[in-house]
């Protein structure tokens, strides 16, 4: 691919891009806008960027293409996608590794993981994700070990908000709950594979019952993801393999708290009496 090219070509990006003769001169002048523009360029139509870059609509289609992209939007979300992860620093583990180095390494990781979840998101499928959960009557959570734990923090940190949360991990009562659960109910299936054989037959008997479901889980184009209404892609991999199940829970906790900070918003009086109330029961 280009992008793979260019960094080659001149051991970073910028660098590479000045030596490649593939793109011309307003290209490359494009490209380092981009760079530089990180942040907005996702928020960009073609006809915006070529204002702001002095060109032309038809010059940003010609540029995607040559990066093997079929358009501008495609072209956009993925290219700065990888740019950002480019930008962030590998944390890795090593003997004898200092108290110190280690909180900080372990700080570098929390911020890396949370930077390329937030940047996995499609804001388009996240506004559905929350308008969805926001009408429905009740959250089901199917997940097992580890991913249980993370489930029961979701219930927790949702109750404020008045929206009923039932966690599964025992297999028989998620299926159970995939064969029963009302059509008014949305399913979360968390799974750091998306591979489970249990997982996924829950996944199609909810599918088949035509059930709003939401997988979590870092293969966004794997089994499971065909078998769900909605994906969100967490974080499972970094250059520390036995940092898998750390980098999977810092990312999925991370999505759960984006889901009760939006659904909070959208029911902040709600919530606000409802902590109220409690304190004032509880006094």
């Amino acid at each position: 691919m280009l992008l793979d090219e260019l960094i080659e070509s001149g051991g970073n990006l910028q660098k590479g891009i000045e030596l490649n003769t593939k793109l011309s001169d307003a290209e490359k002048s494009i490209c380092q806008y981009i760079i530089e523009h990180l942040d907005q360029v996702p928020y960009m139509s073609s006809r915006e960027l070529a204002r702001l870059t002095y060109s032309n609509p038809t010059s940003i289609l010609r540029l995607s293409r040559k990066f093997g992209y079929a358009n501008f939007n495609d072209f956009k979300f993925d290219i700065v996608l990888k740019l950002r992860d480019m930008h962030m620093p590998k944390v890795e583990l090593n003997k004898n590794d200092s108290g110190l180095e280690c909180i900080n390494k372990t700080a570098q990781l929390y911020d890396n993981i949370i930077a390329r979840t937030k940047n996995n998101i499609s804001l388009t499928q996240y506004d559905e994700i929350i308008d969805v959960l926001n009408k429905c009557e009740a959250i089901d959570i199917i997940a097992t070990d580890m991913n249980a734990d993370i489930a029961h923090y979701a219930q927790h940190i949702l109750m404020p908000i008045g929206k009923p949360v039932y966690v599964y991990e025992n297999q028989d009562l998620q299926v159970h709950a995939s064969l029963n659960v009302p059509s008014t109910h949305v399913v979360i299936l968390v799974t750091k594979t998306g591979y489970k054989r249990h997982i996924l037959d829950n996944a199609r008997i909810l599918c088949r019952r035509g059930i709003t479901t939401i997988a979590i889980t870092p293969d966004d184009k794997g089994p499971i993801s065909k078998c769900v209404t909605y994906t969100i892609k967490a974080e499972s991999n970094e250059t520390f393999v036995k940092l898998r199940d750390v980098i999977f829970s810092i990312s999925t906790k991370f999505i759960f708290d984006l889901l009760f900070t939006s659904l909070c918003a959208i029911n902040y009086e709600n919530t606000l009496n409802s902590d109220e109330f409690y304190n004032k029961t509880v006094d």
